[in-house]
């Protein structure tokens, strides 16, 4: 308490605000859409090929898909990125390593959609095309 109250005070640093500081990179670049993989599980599987078979759309709104597996963070469409599955896993409250989760990861770090069953991708494209755009 005496921390969050010295922080209201003296006034957050942008770090400390952040709501995924493990996708800041990310930050108003493109949106995230982070596919947390359990193990013996098809579900990802569907998923995954469900969004291969709208790649270009899902590039037209700027969405970077990462497969979150085991210790390891991979990317659907593109070249990997250094990154930390624990650190994801902790900041988006992702499930533990035997579970299937999807969360959308909007330009500004906030959490757009979380789901533990996949999704049509026309309801990932509708909620993207509700956001704002980029302003950089």
């Amino acid at each position: 308490m005496l921390r969050s109250l010295f922080r209201e005070f003296a006034g957050a640093d942008d770090k400390l605000r952040d709501p995924c500081p493990s996708l800041a990179s990310f930050r108003n670049r493109c949106n995230v859409l982070v596919l947390f993989e359990g193990s013996n599980d098809d579900r990802p599987i569907r998923q995954e090929e469900e969004l291969l078979h709208h790649e270009k759309n899902l590039t037209d709104h700027d969405v970077t898909v990462l497969r979150v597996a085991g210790g390891g963070v991979f990317q659907l469409f593109e070249e990997p990125y250094e990154l930390d599955a624990d650190d994801i896993r902790r900041d988006l409250q992702g499930p533990s390593d035997d579970e299937f989760e999807m969360v959308l990861v909007g330009l500004d770090g906030m959490t757009k959609l979380r789901s533990h069953a996949p999704l049509p991708a026309t309801v990932i494209l509708g909620v993207l095309d509700k956001l704002p755009p980029s302003t950089s």
